[in-house]
């Protein structure tokens, strides 16, 4: 015994597929600019602590200068920890081989 099926797509189904689609590519395009974004803030951060390690090299800073400096560091960190948490809690595990 055999059986045939067959599916034709009609052209309101075609309107859907391209909605669906141009909601999809939306979607990577605002991805895609959001990281952009944070390597820009990335640079600038990095140009920044650069800058500090600098100034520390250059003649020390003083004691309420150093406090301000160890809570960039430490605001990084944090910021650095959200990051990677971020990026592993939503990267799917490898498939078993």
């Amino acid at each position: 015994m055999r059986f045939d099926i067959h599916h034709h797509i009609h052209h309101e189904d075609d309107s859907r597929v391209l909605q669906l689609l141009e909601k999809i590519m939306a979607s990577l395009d605002e991805t895609l600019a959001a990281v952009t974004a944070e390597s820009t803030v990335d640079d600038s951060i990095i140009a920044l602590l650069e800058g500090l390690a600098a100034q520390i090299k250059a003649g020390g800073l003083s004691a309420a200068d150093q406090a301000k400096v160890d809570a960039i560091f430490a605001q990084a960190n944090t910021n650095s920890a959200k990051v990677t948490t971020a990026v592993t809690t939503n990267t799917p595990a490898a498939p078993a081989a």
